[in-house]
């Protein structure tokens, strides 16, 4: 009978300490998942602010585009009003 209550006893404190050791690493999971959400919702601030940036890079490309074939088409006509001088 002894030692069924000193086995017990044993068994009672290794549950203690298996419950402590449980919460710790159940607090340690609640601040990784708290961390986790405040990432997810400042990944969704940044990618919100990228979509912005996207478009406005959209529209100096389309700028630049519109420059260059200006620039490419007086090109092309000064070479040929040159052409057409010397012939």
């Amino acid at each position: 009978m002894e030692a069924l209550l000193e086995k017990e006893g044993d068994v009672e404190s290794w549950n203690d300490e298996r419950m402590d050791e449980l919460s710790r690493r159940m607090d340690a999971g609640f601040e990784k998942a708290a961390t986790k959400v405040e990432l997810m919702a400042t990944n969704e601030e940044m990618n919100r602010r990228f979509d912005g940036m996207e478009s406005q890079f959209g529209r100096i490309n389309d700028r630049l585009d519109k420059l260059f074939y200006g620039l490419g088409f007086f090109g092309l006509t000064l070479v040929f009003n040159l052409a057409a001088d010397k012939f």
